[in-house]
């Protein structure tokens, strides 16, 4: 097996409502063990983009991933 495996990222959407042609509810970051609530499919969609893009920078910097150009 490869032991360069990225660990996964669980998240729990709930719809609780919709209106104006989008949605309402909560999601949980199940690794990180957090639950926010978001009021647009815009705003869920923003969430779970910053969550993997936290999660790819702490990756990073245990990597000491240095970007020289």
């Amino acid at each position: 097996m490869n032991g360069n495996k990225k660990p996964s990222n669980t998240f729990i959407v709930k719809i609780l409502d919709q209106q104006n042609a989008s949605w309402q509810g909560n999601i949980t970051w199940v690794e990180e063990n957090r639950e926010q609530y978001f009021r647009s499919t815009l705003e869920l969609l923003k969430m779970i983009d910053g969550a993997l893009e936290k999660q790819n920078a702490v990756e990073e910097g245990k990597e000491g991933g240095s970007h020289e150009k």
